[in-house]
Formats: structure tokens, C-alpha cells, sequence
């Protein structure tokens, strides 16, 4: 059967999407689902607006959230950057 042979160890599919950077991968992602990309878009937002209406309210307390949001982002992005450094 021409369909039943198990894939070769030089499989091309696998490695072209080993390469792909992050951005390549969220944007493969978002094509292949994109319901789940527009629900995550529309969480963003609402959070978003959770923020600007918490700083209007209560601007002490959105202030410490941004920073803490600030804070997990630039740790975050950090890990990122020392985790790709170190694996490649």
C-alpha cells in the first residue's frame, strides 16, 4: 500500500515547522483557528477596558496592577530571551 509506509526520518514537515519563528507560528495558529484567535483578541480588549475603567475608579489601585502587569511582562520576556539563548 502506497499510503501505509511509516515517515522517513527525513521528513520535510516536521523541520519547516521547527524553523518557524514565534510570529510565524501565532500567525499559522490564528489561520488554522481563527474563532480562538478572535475570542483571545476580544479577552485582550476586555481587559483592556477592565483597566481603563478600574484607573478611572480607583486610580492607586490600577496603578499597582499595571505595574505588577509590567512587572510579570518584562520577567516574562526575560525568561523568553535567556530560555532562546541558552536552547539555540
Amino acid at each position: 500500500m502506497a499510503g501505509s509506509e511509516p515517515p522517513t526520518a527525513d521528513d520535510s514537515d516536521d523541520d519547516t515547522f521547527a524553523a518557524l519563528t514565534l510570529k510565524e507560528r501565532i500567525a499559522v495558529a490564528t489561520v488554522q483557528d481563527p474563532s480562538r484567535a478572535i475570542v483571545v483578541i476580544l479577552l485582550g480588549l476586555f481587559a483592556l477596558t477592565f483597566l481603563v475603567a478600574l484607573s478611572l475608579a480607583f486610580p492607586a489601585v490600577a496603578g499597582f496592577f499595571l505595574l505588577g502587569t509590567l512587572l510579570f511582562a518584562v520577567l516574562a520576556v526575560g525568561g523568553y530571551s535567556i530560555l532562546s539563548r541558552l536552547g539555540g
